[in-house]
């Protein structure tokens, strides 16, 4: 009998969990954040254009919402994006069918294992996607890994708040109301839960930011949005 590490049925548990939500889970990021993550996403997604990348890679890409504005923004560059859950990637391919962006392929594999070569691509980004992997450090060397020297990566994620009150109010929100909330439209409070619960454990922006230059990056910074609710950290892979 193989016995699983932890870390596998961390994995397999995530997997479940986004396979069964992946029908709704557009509908719900809406709600969460009053629609106000798409903004951040643009945000980000703008800053990547100005890079003047020809090969982008989103990681842990879910629906698509960033790989989709990422070959939108970038008609000329070639963006790939890769999750491992399939119902995900069927939503994006739907969404990607119905932009006929031609610029944008969706691949299924593991962020910890990403299929490309040392250097392949100028830049890459995890939007809402790094909180829920069974090991972010594995994540994060391999996107140092599949970006050239000079190149960039984003991380877009949830964050702790940056004010007592904020923090208070957020984690109510959070960890009750939005549960709920989607009890009663489809079922999958439970898994939402899941969902709050690898936000309040996830990194502060100092730690990740700390993670991320312990991973090989340098000029790592970040900026918050709503007041630390989430935030966009950046970091670059050193020239030779």
């Amino acid at each position: 009998m193989l016995i699983k590490s932890a870390k596998q049925r961390k994995t397999e548990k995530i997997y479940k969990s986004y396979e069964h939500i992946s029908e709704d889970y557009d509908i719900m990021n809406d709600m969460m954040s009053f629609g106000i993550h798409r903004i951040w996403k643009l945000r980000t997604a703008e800053e990547i254009k100005r890079r003047g990348c020809h090969r982008i890679l989103d990681v842990c890409c879910g629906t698509g919402d960033m790989a989709l504005l990422l070959a939108a923004q970038n008609p000329n560059a070639a963006v790939t994006a890769v999750d491992f859950s399939e119902g995900m990637l069927n939503q994006a391919r739907k969404r990607q069918k119905k932009k006929n962006l031609i610029n944008l392929e969706f691949i299924r594999k593991n962020a910890e294992h990403l299929p490309f070569r040392n250097g392949y691509f100028d830049c890459a980004v995890i939007s809402f996607g790094l909180r829920s992997v069974a090991d972010y450090g594995s994540v994060l060397r391999e996107m140092y890994r599949v970006v050239r020297p000079g190149g960039w990566i984003y991380c877009l994620e949830s964050s702790v708040p940056e004010t007592k009150e904020v923090k208070t109010a957020y984690n109510v929100y959070r960890n009750h109301m939005i549960p709920a909330a989607s009890a009663v439209l489809n079922g999958n409070g439970w898994e939402y839960k899941r969902i709050a619960r690898a936000n309040s454990r996830f990194l502060s922006k100092k730690k990740l930011a700390a993670l991320m230059a312990a991973c090989g990056f340098v000029h790592v910074g970040y900026y918050s949005h709503m007041a630390g609710v989430a935030a966009c950290h950046r970091g670059q892979k050193p020239e030779i």
